[in-house]
């Protein structure tokens, strides 16, 4: 059965087996969070694939969760795994890149496994989601 949670075409995304395998870890995790698994999505930029640069580094997975798609607020948070490094953080509405502008939600840095980072991603989240203030559950509301 596939997943809801940062759901994504496996055949038309490019993505190699170690962000995949903390995708799926994080997957796992998930189900603990408050929102519900739409508010999630995955963006795959292949071997440091920007908008401005060819490809030159490992694959960087970004994992979003979108609070302001439940009219909770304007805000997203997620995570980048690029190689064994995970940066958990608040991200940019628009485009979504890692932002500082939020100074209630404090950076998390990780370096390991896929399990290591997918277990800093998942508490991560997790934490922030149940803050009061972000707390909401589009599932059962």
């Amino acid at each position: 059965m596939k997943s809801p949670w940062f759901e994504f075409d496996d055949e038309d995304e490019v993505c190699g087996a170690f962000p995949r395998e903390v995708l799926r870890l994080v997957r796992e995790r998930a189900e603990r969070w408050p929102c519900p698994p739409g508010s999630t999505y995955v963006l795959f930029f292949p071997g440091g694939e920007t908008e401005d640069a060819p490809a030159s580094e490992p694959d960087l997975m970004r994992l979003v969760v979108d609070l302001s798609r439940e009219g909770s607020i304007f805000q997203a948070i997620g995570a980048e795994v690029e190689g064994d490094t995970a940066l958990c953080t608040a991200l940019h509405i628009c485009d979504l890149a890692p932002t500082d502008e939020h100074a209630d939600i404090v950076a998390r840095e990780a370096k390991g496994s896929a399990e290591e980072l997918a277990e800093c991603i998942a508490d991560w989240i997790g934490e922030v989601l149940h803050r009061p203030t972000l707390q909401y559950d589009g599932r059962n509301g």
